[in-house]
């Protein structure tokens, strides 16, 4: 996933379930979904990794509507082995929907 955007990474995964073809609104809605799920997971892996403090300022910082990309940062700081996670909870992911 090399300087892939995860909408990048979810279009090269429909393409791979053989999905790219349906039709346009099936495709958009699949995308969004399929983007949600990805986001959801990652953040999940994260916020298991931060220490109760870290925890709450996430909170804080989600709750005030700071940007998904502003998130991505601070969980880069806060997560020692971010781009390890993250990396590995696509990998995961990949194989868990191709099955």
């Amino acid at each position: 996933m090399a300087n892939q955007t995860l909408e990048e990474y979810v279009d090269d995964l429909l393409d791979e379930r053989g999905l790219s073809l349906v039709d346009e609104a099936v495709l958009v809605e699949l995308r969004a979904d399929l983007l949600s799920r990805i986001q959801e997971r990652l953040h999940a892996e994260m916020v298991a990794l931060l220490n109760d403090d870290a925890r709450e300022e996430l909170e804080d910082l989600l709750d005030i509507g700071t940007a998904p990309h502003a998130i991505r940062d601070w969980l880069a700081q806060h997560v020692s082995n971010f781009s390890d996670v993250y990396v590995q909870t696509l990998a995961d992911f990949r194989t868990s929907y191709l099955k």
